[in-house]
């Protein structure tokens, strides 16, 4: 957010222990958006089938749909609550930290962080294995990820929640370019690092994976339709079922909206900004104790953000992703120093307070394309093009021939164009499952949705013993 007076300044946290890394984190991915069933045995047949003609059914209709939030945004902010205890009830995991990219652990500023953080909720014995990846910024520690991985756990399956390669400790890590947010070599990044994990795991922490499987969702989920591609072609990893979550299906219309919405600040002003935020964060914050799989607790949520605008949503909704920035640019100018940051390199705080000012687009014009047309060889190539080459579009003849891949998606969800997913479903026929509501990722707690998710990779735990 422009100008010196800033709310996340204080939440800075390359110096800090781990266990406040945690909770600054959950203060600051609160506010708004973006946020038993053992394995089945064999000879129950004919349940997997029954599963697979009712996921391939068309959309859900609006009447057998009793979601009950019709707003978008109202219902996404009601996901702003989900972590890993809010699917079924708490399960532990561990922070494994895996070897990152050789030179990028003794960066100035940066010695000792160079390997990236995963999250591994394990089983005592031989089980599926489930990947997940959220959308952009998103850790292992909180949100969208831990949610699914607590419901995923729950139901059998050893779970890895990786870091969203938007984030400072992928980008130092694990992108090669040391600028993530091209698609196309970001999935590529996941694969190598999903080997890796999968090798460590077996070797070091005795996991023994019946098959693969990945969720993504938002950015994840448009990463995970670009990972497909590339194990459907190399099969290191022979992932068995891809679920992927309201991705983005054209990432430019995507970053349009959000950079609109990050412009409010300035029909809001600074002083009435820092109060949306505010009271975004203090309702979040009134919730940290509820059981979350009580559908009353989003009740009284949906209640209190009600309260807010439809713009003034709008607005918190890029504050979200705005606060995720700064740190990402700074690992990015500590790699490539690009002259993106002024301030002098031993004073993080300057440096971070200009990556702040930044957007999204100027993330991607400044630093990110001078870097991938690097990595690509291709010095003259636009942005226009590359962001093309990111998106859901490019890749829906590879997708329509997958018949692993599945998506979930809203038609309500309003960082895509209605007709773009109207589109989306006419190609890819039974592979996509539509809701009538539930915003961008708002019905993710949802009993049906959660009921369907797990449905669909129950089905094929039968179907693959």
């Amino acid at each position: 957010m422009p100008g010196n007076k800033n709310p996340w300044l204080s939440l800075r946290h390359f110096d800090r222990p781990e266990w406040q890394v945690r909770a600054h984190e959950q203060i600051k991915m609160a506010i708004i958006t973006q946020r038993s069933l053992a394995p089945v045995r064999r000879g129950r047949f004919i349940i997997a089938v029954l599963t697979a003609l009712y996921l391939s059914s068309s959309s859900v209709g609006a009447s057998d749909y009793n979601y009950p939030y019709h707003d978008p945004y109202l219902a996404t902010a009601t996901s702003a609550i989900l972590g890993d205890d809010g699917a079924t009830t708490r399960v532990k995991s561990q922070i494994i930290h895996l070897p990152g990219l050789p030179s990028r652990n003794g960066l100035p500023s940066l010695e000792g962080r160079g390997n990236l953080s995963i999250s591994l909720y394990r089983q005592n014995g031989p089980a599926p294995l489930m990947f997940i990846i959220a959308g952009v910024g998103s850790n292992p520690y909180f949100g969208v990820g831990p949610y699914l991985a607590s419901l995923f756990s729950a139901a059998g399956f050893h779970v890895v929640i990786l870091p969203s390669p938007m984030t400072w400790n992928f980008a130092l890590a694990a992108s090669r370019s040391g600028a993530p947010g091209y698609v196309p070599e970001d999935a590529r990044d996941l694969y190598e690092v999903m080997q890796k994990s999968l090798s460590l795991l077996k070797d070091q922490h005795g996991i023994e994976p019946t098959e693969i499987n990945f969720i993504g969702a938002s950015l994840g989920a448009l990463e995970g339709a670009h990972l497909s591609v590339i194990d459907g072609t190399e099969r290191k990893i022979g992932i068995s079922k891809y679920l992927l979550i309201n991705p983005p299906i054209d990432l430019a219309y995507t970053v349009k909206k959000l950079d609109q919405w990050d412009d409010l600040q300035k029909k809001f002003g600074l002083e009435k900004s820092d109060e949306l935020i505010g009271k975004g964060m203090t309702i979040i914050d009134s919730f940290a104790n509820a059981k979350l799989d009580d559908s009353a607790v989003f009740d009284r949520l949906a209640k209190k953000l009600a309260e807010f605008k439809t713009e003034e949503l709008q607005f918190l909704a890029a504050v979200t992703l705005q606060i995720r920035f700064p740190d990402l640019i700074y690992v990015t100018q500590a790699i490539h120093d690009q002259n993106v940051l002024t301030a002098p390199k031993k004073d993080k705080r300057k440096r971070i307070q200009e990556a702040n000012r930044l957007t999204l687009t100027d993330y991607n014009e400044k630093i990110g394309l001078p870097l991938w047309r690097r990595q690509l060889g291709e010095p003259q190539v636009d942005l226009e093009s590359l962001v093309k080459r990111s998106s859901l579009t490019r890749i829906l003849d590879q997708l329509r021939n997958n018949p692993k891949v599945h998506i979930m998606h809203n038609e309500d969800d309003f960082l895509n164009e209605k007709n773009s997913i109207e589109k989306l479903k006419a190609s890819l026929g039974d592979q996509v499952t539509l809701y009538p509501y539930g915003g961008h990722l708002g019905n993710l707690w949802y009993r049906q949705n959660k009921e369907d998710v797990l449905r669909l990779f129950r089905a094929r735990s039968v179907t693959a013993q």
